[in-house]
């Protein structure tokens, strides 16, 4: 009784671990296209609302709760330089992705890199 108490105990706990670890990286995942679409409002709220850089989070966060609400659980840091925005994403203090405004893609992703939480895109260009 005791040996099946056991592998049972085991295969529950493995189980979790791989789901808490899919888990996770399904959230980034599903991150990335939010990225952009949050990129794109922030590059708005700059240019055509003249809302400061420093109110930006704020102000998305009145006016598109539902897309703040997907980063919830991460820093969200933004500057503009160049006439592009640039946002950058962290949690626990690393550095995860950094979007330009200018193009579709998330221009890089740290999610394997030890970066601590900062700009890394220096004087951003959008000139291929």
């Amino acid at each position: 009784m005791k040996k099946i108490l056991i592998k049972s105990l085991l295969i529950v706990f493995v189980a979790n671990l791989i789901t808490g670890c899919s888990l996770k990286s399904d959230d980034l995942i599903e991150l990335k296209p939010k990225l952009n679409n949050l990129t794109k409002r922030a590059n708005s709220a700059i240019k055509r609302r003249g809302i400061e850089v420093s109110k930006v989070n704020e102000y998305l966060a009145t006016k598109n709760p539902i897309l703040m609400e997907s980063f919830k659980d991460y820093d969200l840091k933004i500057k503009y330089e160049n006439k592009i925005t640039v946002v950058l994403v962290c949690k626990d203090e690393k550095a995860l992705y950094e979007d330009l405004s200018c193009d579709l893609k998330i221009d890089e992703d740290y999610t394997n890199k030890d970066k601590v939480c900062d700009f890394y895109v220096l004087n951003p260009s959008c000139d291929k």
